[in-house]
């Protein structure tokens, strides 16, 4: 029993020691998970071009790799430049947003009978009259020139990890003590490779799948700024659960600021959110399947420690992250109960047992 109870306080004391160097440290680990992350993506991008008949004959692998850091480079600053393109737009039109705002929030007060109540004109003066929308999107202009630096180093991360992806079997192998221990890191590392790269893969393309059809459904309303929305949807779809929710709120606030209109921004919040189920019910587990195998609730916890951790890049890092978790712990018998409680369904196959499903 006291062995237990000292076994449950180190353990406490390690996971606190952890989550503190994890807080202190995000600065530095969110770009380095991230380019670990866009390594991923590109590796599965790389692999799958070579299963095309005339791509996988014609390109070598590390000419494909090369092709596919090319092209995610390319649309990462295109990212940014639409980031700050669009904000630079919203800017200039935010007073006249702002008026529409407070005309349309004045017509709903009559519908409510309450426009002639006093306390009506004091809410409306101290909570909408007094936002300075232009103020409060110009603050934001600074976050962007800042993301664009962290873009920048994910890019830099990418590129050098890519190049030592190539090294990484040959170094495992030197490193470990017998041919044994290599070749049970080289299983895990497998792994953890074709779960985390298959659903960042098959997520990425579901996420641009729906930024598609948003953007569809705002261009034939006529919403303003249809494609940096779509391109938010897209990116906040990573996080499970609320970046769906989110994503769809930031439209449709615009939408009211825009329209003024209760009937265009019903119609805006039916479109985008029949999108986001029918892709996230209907699209997406057809795609996924069970591949992370984590239970909802465990993913829900992850999802509010991480985003304490780090802020939105913990949030959207979420699910990988714990995936690698529980993968590392269903390696070693003592641990394993723990990654059984934290799947979904309870089946955990350790590494030696995916290889050999894989060579079946």
């Amino acid at each position: 029993m006291n062995n237990r109870f000292r076994n449950l306080v180190y353990g406490l004391a390690f996971a606190i020691m952890v989550g503190f160097i994890l807080w202190i440290g995000r600065p530095i680990f969110i770009p380095v998970i991230s380019g670990v992350i866009s390594v991923y993506v590109l590796s599965t991008a790389a692999t799958s071009l070579g299963k095309v008949p005339v791509v996988g004959a014609l390109i070598p692998l590390w000419l494909r790799h090369i092709a596919a850091l090319l092209v995610f480079i390319f649309l990462g600053f295109l990212l940014v430049l639409l980031f700050a393109e669009n904000i630079q737009r919203v800017i200039a039109l935010a007073p006249q947003y702002q008026e529409t705002l407070l005309g349309f929030a004045g017509d709903i007060a009559k519908m409510l009978d309450i426009d002639d109540e006093p306390s009506w004109g004091t809410i409306r003066n101290l909570i909408l009259g007094e936002i300075d929308l232009q103020r409060l999107i110009s603050t934001t202009v600074t976050s962007v020139s800042v993301l664009g630096g962290q873009v920048f180093v994910v890019f830099l991360y990418a590129s050098f990890l890519l190049a030592e992806r190539l090294h990484f079997s040959r170094k495992i192998v030197i490193a470990a003590t017998t041919p044994k221990d290599a070749k049970r890191i080289m299983e895990v590392v497998s792994n953890v490779n074709e779960r985390i790269g298959n659903y960042l893969t098959v997520k990425t393309l579901v996420n641009v799948l729906l930024g598609l059809i948003s953007y569809i459904c705002m261009r034939l309303i006529g919403v303003d700024f249809a494609g940096f929305f779509a391109v938010l949807i897209g990116v906040l779809n990573y996080i499970p659960y609320v970046g769906s929710m989110v994503g769809v709120a930031f439209p449709v606030l615009l939408t009211a600021a825009q329209f003024g209109s209760l009937e265009k921004i019903i119609i805006v919040l039916v479109s985008l959110t029949a999108s986001q189920m029918f892709m996230g019910g209907v699209v997406e587990p057809r795609l996924l399947g069970r591949s992370m195998n984590l239970s909802p609730f465990v993913v829900l916890i992850s999802l509010t420690v991480w985003y304490a951790l780090w802020g939105i890049g913990g949030a959207i890092l979420a699910v990988p992250m714990t995936s690698v978790v529980v993968i590392i712990l269903a390696e070693f018998q003592p641990t394993r109960p723990i990654a059984i409680l934290l799947s979904q369904d309870g089946r955990i196959a350790d590494s030696g047992e995916v290889t050999e499903k894989a060579a079946a």
